[in-house]
């Protein structure tokens, strides 16, 4: 009895043991591991399942993107194939979220949203769930939603006008000589052709706010479904189920479309259209040049070299003179430019921007590029120096962004100096906090004297001293006096391959050494 009693004991004892590690290995896996900090910006906290939905949302906003781009260019099919068919590689990479190493992207754009979200709270600007998906029915409608059954109008046009033909060609013949029917006829055109395709699209396009926050409500949910439905194709087509559900796409729509309405928002607050000043500077330029080369020699001094451009300057303002008396520019430059490549096309550069990059594949020095851009078009510079000499250029196009894109540029880099601005305000912080890594540099940079310091060395050493004509082979063989001991032509030719004088035997053996190995054994 008691020996039964010792029995339960210890099996009761084992399998509360059991349980308890059981329930040790849930609690960590499922509550200690999923509460551990990834990254904070300001009170904003990132924990380890925050980021794995984050995670989520990301691949979800992924394959909403690849079916945005097949609907689109869906025709071109070695571009389709690069976005087709993600979801079964995507599905995998959320089968194995848990195990996988944080990605630093996707904290990095949690990271930018909530510096956007707080900034933009301090600025007094949100954005609200019915302009987000206003936005999001405006962009995605026309791809996700199928057009309304159209094909039923057709078949009762096609029914109704030849029976109605015959019956009004019949019946009207008569009644144009006597009525004027020609007034009626205006006055229905118009009303079912031009006044509903032109008025229905406008109504759906323009009005962002208020009206219609219902029906986007509605198309959102319509979106979500078609995209899903995608997603679940793809999948069904390798025998896969869906590891994303419909409210995750939703989820990421929604995220995204509110940093997109956030950085407008931003962005005409800190670059209003009205207080903005367009440029006329050209991000590319059409040039054409006459060169007149300064070649200097390596050993020149700096005042020589000074005195070589003032000798070129006099031949490169006579050249400037002759074309403002009417030269051709084309003509001269093929007569008198120093560069053979722009003088065999009249002078001409190409177009560059303005890093100096053409679209030939050229890259010009900044001094040149900076006066083209600077230039008017179809005007003459002064001769511009360069370190290949002087140039004369003519601009003969110029390539001004629009208001539109300038007003865009302004904002788009008004936006990033703000974010900077906020992540310096703002406390970022990630655990575990990244490490430095600086030690790449300082190992390439070393690396280098190596490899140069190594290809000179070998070829001095082979370099044979002077040769007499009769040495015993067994001391060549053996000592280091080899080299003596074959003849002065041979022996130069026989030796450089080789580093070592005592490998001289076996390198050489077909030139020198069998003639000389056979006859000094015999005396």
């Amino acid at each position: 009895m008691r020996d039964q009693r010792r029995v339960m004991v210890i099996i009761g004892a084992g399998i509360g043991l059991a349980l308890l590690v059981l329930l040790v290995g849930l609690s960590y896996d499922r509550l200690w591991i999923p509460s551990r900090p990834v990254a904070q910006v300001g009170s904003a906290k990132l924990s380890r399942g925050d980021y794995w939905q984050q995670q989520r949302l990301a691949f979800a906003r992924e394959l909403s993107q690849n079916f945005q781009i097949l609907a689109l260019f869906g025709n071109n099919q070695q571009f389709a194939q690069q976005f087709a068919n993600q979801s079964p590689l995507i599905n995998q990479q959320i089968r194995n979220q848990r195990s996988a190493e944080v990605d630093p992207a996707v904290v990095g754009q949690w990271e930018n949203f909530q510096l956007k979200l707080q900034g933009a709270a301090q600025m007094g600007m949100s954005v609200t769930a019915d302009e987000i998906n206003q936005a999001i029915a405006n962009d995605l409608a026309l791809i996700f939603i199928p057009p309304p059954a159209v094909p039923v109008t057709p078949t009762a046009t096609l029914e109704l006008t030849p029976t109605v033909a015959l019956t009004t060609t019949a019946e009207l013949l008569p009644t144009p000589t006597a009525t004027p029917s020609p007034t009626p006829l205006p006055s229905p055109t118009p009303s079912p052709t031009p006044g509903g395709p032109t008025s229905t699209p406008e109504p759906t396009m323009t009005p962002l706010p208020t009206p219609l926050a219902a029906e986007a409500n509605t198309q959102v949910g319509q979106i979500v479904d078609e995209i899903f439905r995608r997603y679940e194709v793809e999948l069904g087509a390798v025998g896969q189920k869906p590891l994303l559900t419909k409210e995750d796409f939703r989820a990421a729509l929604t995220a995204q479309y509110h940093e997109q309405l956030l950085n407008t928002r931003v962005q005409e607050k800190l670059v209003p259209e009205a207080e903005f000043t367009p440029g006329d500077v050209p991000t590319k330029v059409t040039a054409r040049q006459i060169l007149v080369a300064v070649t200097p020699p390596a050993e020149a001094t700096q005042e020589q070299i000074d005195a070589l451009f003032v000798t070129a300057k006099a031949r490169a303002d006579a050249l400037l003179a002759d074309l403002r008396n009417g030269a051709d520019f084309a003509t001269l430059a093929a007569e008198e430019s120093d560069d053979p490549g722009s003088a065999s096309m009249g002078g001409d550069l190409g177009s560059f921007d303005k890093d100096g990059k053409a679209d030939n594949g050229a890259t010009y020095p900044p001094e040149l590029v900076a006066a083209a851009l600077a230039l008017p078009a179809n005007t003459l510079s002064e001769p511009v120096r360069t370190q290949f000499g002087w140039h004369i250029l003519e601009v003969t196009d110029r390539t001004v962004p629009t208001e539109e894109d300038q007003l865009r540029e302004a904002r788009t880099k008004a936006l990033d100096d703000w974010l900077t601005q906020q992540r310096s305000a703002i406390a970022v912080q990630r655990f575990p906090a990244p490490t430095a890594t600086p030690d790449p540099g300082p190992a390439t940079a070393t690396a280098i004297p190596t490899f140069m310091a190594g290809p000179p060395t070998p070829m001095p050493t082979p370099i044979p001293t002077e040769v007499p004509t009769t040495v015993a082979p067994t001391e060549a063989a053996s000592t280091e006096a080899a080299p003596t001991e074959a003849a002065p032509t041979e022996a130069t030719t026989t030796v450089v391959p080789t580093a070592a004088p005592s490998e001289v035997p076996s390198v050489a053996p077909t030139e020198v050494v069998p003639t000389a190995v056979p006859l000094t054994p015999t005396p």
